[in-house]
């Protein structure tokens, strides 16, 4: 049978063949492992040694055979690699023209596409290609070759070319095979080639990755991309103007238009909100975002990198063929085991240029020994060619001492071959000298082969010298900052709730509002029993009966916590606790009491902040406590996880709780940051630092509308940074200066604003004036302005006017005072000036 034949029958426990069809475990061991280590080794995965899978080993094989530095058509390149490669010509052509898009190894000649707008390349028949200097130098050296048939034993082709350079992570690599995939980034050339040397000459390397289409990569993650790695890529988005955002360029992996769909689907999904989206890409990317009026262009900046293709994620996974088998490495010891075996291929090189020179050398010393002591004459008289030979080695036995190897029969023949007319225009000082030069090059290349890893180094400098212009940094390496969703997501629905029936979403629009909030935003419940539940807001979703507390939830609010009073249902004991909710699983249910059967909540209050609020605590008339009021201070309690029981409050039943007193925060300061972009003050980190914040400290804040007002953290109100003249902590003085303008008239005023009210706009400007406009704004107790101005209408640079202005001088008057007007003259520009 043919199945017997390809030893695909199994044998049974006696020794005979199973008839008919083979088990499928026989079938799955002997087929199905045969196909995946086929993909696996001839496919999909990239060979460590010169970092090239199969068919770009083959199209470059194929290419070095057929060069003869002309461009050849694509189309017959793939024909001259079927030869090799056992597949059709449609992956030959795609893989030819994904090395030809990288500019490295191949010279490329008509359209073969743009990997940043997704064209692709034109038909295999027009467009052309040949190897290009770098691929000559860094591929190929037949002679170090190791060799093998191809798939029909017709031709030889090389098990791997012996590659002198990180191919691999300069290109990078992407391939799946069965049940194993590999992926390798690209690297920079410049950066490859320097730590090369650097580990050359003992010195620890990083290397990170670097991608053609450019943008930025955060590789806090990247773990010298091994299995588990992982980078993200953003583009590059540039604020044109506060109606625009300019897309110049994009992540690793896109194109502009899969970019462009990205943004597209966001906003019919309502994720962000623009005007509309550009493509005017031609020699360089430029996608132009148009936004809405009133839109931030910051915010829509960060809902870009969460929500679209602006931000995209890969995982590494350095996977290689090393000994016939698929390993996992790091990216560094990759460049290590590059390094180390491009030091073995140039001695090899080496040996075999000395072992040249020294035949050279040889044959040249023969040469002159055999024209300049005239021993042709002496074979003249000799009838047989045996006596030639033996009478040129009989003249030559005085002279073997002096070269480096004994005196064969294939030598005595070179020199009969040496032509009359060689012998008669012999010049024995041009045959001296090069004696001379073959015996320097010999000298020189032991030196080499002695100190091969300085020439090793020298090899890599020469060819960044040679090859390393243009081939610079494209990506930007940094740390991005973490975007929150709840600050860039659109509110453009109302969280509502139904408490009776236990139902929230935003298509309840009868019921109760809660808080403005969008479609993938998640909501925290509390019902009555001492249940609590985070699920995605809908529609309309069914949360449970009895709710007591909804609101908008937001992962890993680390300064909120819940105060917590509820009867314990087994023993009517009343305890009291704080908690949080950070940890969560979506529409999984959490108890925050104790859970017993009957337990019921009687107080719960959401503190964004982790304030601690005061309580009076009326008991039952009919309880046996003397003392039926009691008051609680929930600053007493320690805040601890949901799961905490809490503290006892009292054993007695009560009749009512009452809020006494608001509390403050108890938990300790916080460094709080004001993005001028964004308009948000929070603990993030991004921005400019505005200090350290206790519960009771107030920030100071002026807008250019003409008010002022003092608020604690968190904002009650939602900054518009294009109106914000001032914020800062409120500092021990009390004393505010304001410049402001009305027209072209700038007036200053200075007075004692009120420390004690929170969240109360007041006026500057008690004249009715829509042209008046706040301009700068001050709590320095000693100010001094610096005024630009003109004299007249100025005709002369010598019109232009400065001087500085202390502001000491304007006396301190109540809020409602018109000002003082700073000059009669028209006032250009004023700043604060600092001596």
């Amino acid at each position: 049978m043919k199945e017997e034949a390809y030893g695909l029958v199994p044998s049974l426990q006696d020794g005979t063949k199973a008839a008919g069809v083979p088990p499928m475990e026989v079938m799955y061991k002997h087929w199905f492992l045969a196909y995946a280590s086929y993909v696996i080794l001839e496919r999909a995965i990239p060979a460590i040694e010169d970092g090239l899978k199969p068919v770009q080993r083959r199209i470059l094989h194929a290419m070095y055979l057929i060069d003869d530095g002309r461009y050849n058509k694509v189309a017959n390149i793939v024909g001259q690699t079927m030869q090799y490669h056992p597949h059709g010509d449609a992956s030959i052509a795609e893989a030819i023209v994904g090395m030809g898009q990288k500019e490295l190894l191949i010279d490329t000649q008509g359209n073969w596409g743009d990997v940043r707008t997704g064209d692709s390349a034109a038909a295999a028949r027009y467009i052309e290609a040949r190897l290009s200097p770098v691929g000559k130098e860094m591929l190929y050296s037949p002679q170090i070759t190791t060799w093998q048939l191809s798939y029909d034993g017709r031709k030889q082709e090389p098990r791997t070319l012996p590659v002198k350079f990180p191919l691999l992570l300069v290109q990078g690599a992407e391939g799946i095979a069965v049940g194993l995939t590999t992926k390798i980034l690209p690297h920079n050339f410049i950066e490859l080639v320097e730590a090369s040397i650097d580990l050359l000459k003992g010195k620890a390397v990083t290397l990170w990755p670097d991608f053609a289409t450019g943008g930025s990569v955060d590789c806090t993650h990247y773990q010298a991309g091994q299995r588990g790695g992982k980078v993200r890529v953003r583009a590059t988005i540039v604020i044109r103007d506060k109606q625009t955002l300019v897309i110049t360029q994009i992540p690793y992996g896109t194109t502009t238009i899969s970019l462009i769909d990205s943004i597209l689907k966001a906003h019919e999904k309502g994720k962000i909100k623009i005007k509309n989206v550009t493509d005017n890409t031609a020699e360089n990317v430029e996608i132009l975002v148009n936004l809405l009026p009133n839109q931030w262009a910051e915010t829509v900046v960060d809902a870009l990198y969460l929500f679209t293709d602006c931000e995209v994620s890969y995982a590494t996974n350095a996977c290689v063929i090393q000994d016939e088998k698929p390993v996992f490495l790091t990216v560094n010891t990759l460049l290590a085991y590059t390094v180390d075996r491009t030091t073995a291929l140039l001695e090899q090189e080496l040996q075999l240029a000395q072992k040249a020179l020294e035949e050279k050398l040889l044959f040249a010393s023969l040469e002159q020994i055999f024209i300049k002591n005239r021993i042709y004459r002496a074979i003249e008289a000799c009838k047989t060619w045996e006596s030639v030979l033996i009478t040129i080695a009989d003249h030559l036995k005085p002279y073997a001492t002096d070269l480096y190897r004994s005196i064969v029969e294939d030598d005595i023949i070179r020199l009969t071959e040496i032509k009359i007319k060689r012998i008669s225009q012999y010049d024995s000082l041009r045959a001296q000298e090069i004696l001379m030069q073959l015996q320097t090059d010999l000298a020189t290349t032991i030196h080499h082969l002695a100190n091969v890893k300085d020439y090793t180094i020298a090899w890599y400098a020469k060819l960044l010298e040679k090859y390393g212009k243009g081939r610079e940094r494209k990506t930007i390496l940094t740390r991005f900052d973490p975007i929150q969703r709840h600050e860039v997501t659109i509110k453009n629905q109302g969280l509502y709730v139904n408490r009776k029936q236990g139902f929230i979403g935003y298509g309840l629009k009868s019921e109760e509002f809660v808080s403005a909030c969008s479609d993938m935003d998640d909501a925290i419940v509390i019902r009555k029993d001492g249940t609590c539940i985070i699920t995605k807001i809908t529609d309309k979703v069914f949360v449970g009966k009895d709710i007591i507390h909804t609101a908008m939830y937001e992962k890993g609010e680390t300064r909120r916590c819940y105060n917590l009073i509820y009867v314990d249902g087994a023993t009517g004991i009343t305890f009291a606790k704080r908690f949080q909710v950070l940890g969560i699983t979506r529409d999984k249910t959490y108890k925050v009491t104790s859970g017993t059967a009957g337990t019921s909540i009687l107080y719960l209050s959401d503190n964004p902040n982790g304030e601690a609020e005061t309580l009076t605590i009326l008991l039952s008339p009919i309880s046996s406590a003397i003392n039926k009021k009691i008051i609680f201070n929930f600053a007493n309690v320690s805040i601890k996880g949901r799961s905490a029981k809490g503290n006892i409050l009292t054993k007695h039943s009560i009749y009512k709780v009452q809020l006494k007193e608001q509390g403050i925060s108890t938990l300790a300061e916080i460094e709080l940051w004001y993005d001028k972009g964004t308009g948000r003050v929070a603990h993030n980190g991004r921005g400019q630092l505005l200090g350290s914040f206790g519960p009771t400290d107030k920030i100071l804040l002026v807008f250019k509308e003409g008010y002022y007002l003092l608020t604690t953290y968190p904002l009650t109100l939602q900054l518009d940074p294009t109106s914000v003249v001032l914020i800062e902590p409120l500092q021990g003085s009390p004393l505010l200066s304001v410049v402001y303008r009305i027209q072209k008239k700038y007036f200053v005023k200075r007075f004692i604003i009120d420390k004690q009210v929170l969240d109360k706009k007041y006026h500057l400007f008690f004249l009715e004036s829509d042209t008046a406009k706040v301009m700068l704004a001050t709590s320095s107790l000693k100010p001094t302005l610096q005024l630009h101005y003109l004299v007249h209408p100025p005709t002369t640079s010598n019109d232009k006017q400065s001087i500085l202005y202390d502001l000491e001088k304007i006396a301190i008057k109540t809020i409602k005072a018109k000002g003082t007007l700073l000059s009669k003259y028209m006032i250009t520009q004023v700043d604060f000036w600092n001596a």
